[in-house]
């Protein structure tokens, strides 16, 4: 197996504040996620609404995706957490003037989501490919176990309150907190040191030609069969997995409630993901990645399943708990187990070509999906999604190893 994570590890004295802090600055998520598409659909009213700005924001991340790549590959991956994180700072800023102002419109919310998209993507970039090469290998699971059930612990909190907060005082105070995390997200990049945020790469051209890199990156993926098959998987569950993540307030108006049940209903999802990854960090840190990956994908598919056919709040509850913790599977198992085995110098790009090729038609499937649930009802659309990533998750078994030692990549 391929690994690259010795030559930059930090000592705890540096690692706990910048992993306590990183998980501070991406604080906020959910806030505005809520306060976002909930937003949108009071002010149009349409479901196509949602598909809208979903469709903006996972086209955005999936081209930031995959100009990403070459950067964090290229620059220094701990200046670029400063960098974004300021910057983004800054947008949530200039989004909490429009909305004290009362001046907040739709377009508003549709640049929010593209800056978002443009500034957070390369965040996500580089921590993920910075964390193999600080934290040691027998680590990591535990780690992205931990961060993952910090980050949804503090995602339940703000889904619990986001219906309240924005009931009494709108969206105005949520990018306001938004903003202030940022800021101390960039505060937390600091206790990296700057030499330790250096992509490890053996591949340096005299000056940075990404393009080149670029083409270097996809012929490595091209030779790897691992790796082909996981993007091409990874491009067909992305297709499916979008309608289901955006479907939460379609079904909260479907059976007639308002906001309070949307905020419900996504903390239960992060309750699920926060048992999961809870899971995960602690007994499950042994436990065989590629099977508890798949087996999370079929547990959500089989709630969504259920809700199609049996589509009522109690059944919705138990459902998106178990949304939240099937993801969990993909979210610690499968993403640790590609970031250890990827090499630290194409780490970047090969994930930008990943998440580029993973939203890049999520648009399209997501207003297919909001389409027929405007015209056919959503239940109908439940039933039809849980059956193709059913079919997803029958695909991984046959396609990926299912031990971990068969993961093996060439060196760069």
């Amino acid at each position: 197996m391929t690994t690259h994570n010795s030559a930059g590890q930090l000592s705890n004295r540096r690692l706990v504040p910048f992993l306590i802090g990183t998980a501070l600055g991406n604080a906020g998520d959910i806030f505005t996620q809520i306060a976002v598409f909930w937003t949108g659909l009071s002010i149009t009213g349409t479901a196509l609404s949602v598909a809208g700005l979903g469709g903006i924001w996972t086209i955005g991340s999936a081209i930031a995706g995959l100009v990403s790549g070459p950067i964090v590959d290229r620059f220094n991956r701990r200046n670029i957490l400063v960098v974004a994180h300021l910057l983004l700072s800054v947008l949530c800023f200039v989004v909490f003037a429009f909305s004290v102002s009362g001046a907040l419109q739709m377009w508003h919310l549709w640049v929010f989501l593209i800056g978002e998209s443009i500034l957070g993507t390369p965040v996500s970039a580089a921590f993920n490919s910075l964390l193999p090469d600080i934290v040691p290998k027998d680590r990591l699971v535990r780690v992205y176990g931990l961060l993952s059930s910090w980050g949804m612990g503090d995602n339940l909190i703000e889904a619990f309150f986001s219906g309240a907060v924005l009931a009494l005082w709108g969206p105005a105070p949520i990018f306001l907190f938004n903003g202030v995390m940022y800021v101390v997200g960039a505060a937390a990049a600091l206790c990296v040191p700057e030499r330790a945020g250096s992509p490890q790469s053996r591949f340096m051209m005299d000056r940075w030609r990404p393009l080149e890199e670029f083409r270097f990156a996809l012929r490595y993926v091209y030779r790897e069969r691992i790796l082909r098959r996981v993007l091409a998987l990874s491009f067909l569950s992305s297709l499916v997995f979008a309608p289901l993540f955006f479907i939460a307030p379609i079904v909260v108006d479907a059976m007639g409630k308002g906001p309070a049940y949307y905020s419900y209903f996504q903390t239960l999802t992060l309750v699920g993901v926060l048992s999961g990854s809870l899971i995960a960090s602690s007994v499950g840190a042994n436990w065989p990645k590629v099977p508890m990956w798949v087996g999370g994908t079929t547990l959500f598919a089989l709630s969504f399943l259920a809700l199609g056919i049996h589509l009522t709040p109690a059944t919705a509850l138990v459902v998106f708990f178990l949304f939240g913790l099937g993801v969990s599977g993909g979210r610690v198992y499968g993403q640790t187990l590609l970031q250890q085995v990827l090499p630290s110098s194409v780490r970047g790009r090969v994930n930008g070509i990943r998440e580029f090729l993973g939203g890049v038609l999520q648009p399209a499937s997501l207003a297919i999906a909001m389409l027929l649930v405007d015209r056919t009802g959503v239940q109908g659309v439940l039933i039809g999604l849980a059956l193709l990533m059913l079919a997803v998750a029958v695909s991984y078994v046959l396609l990926l190893p299912l031990r971990e030692r068969q993961w093996v990549l060439s060196d760069v």
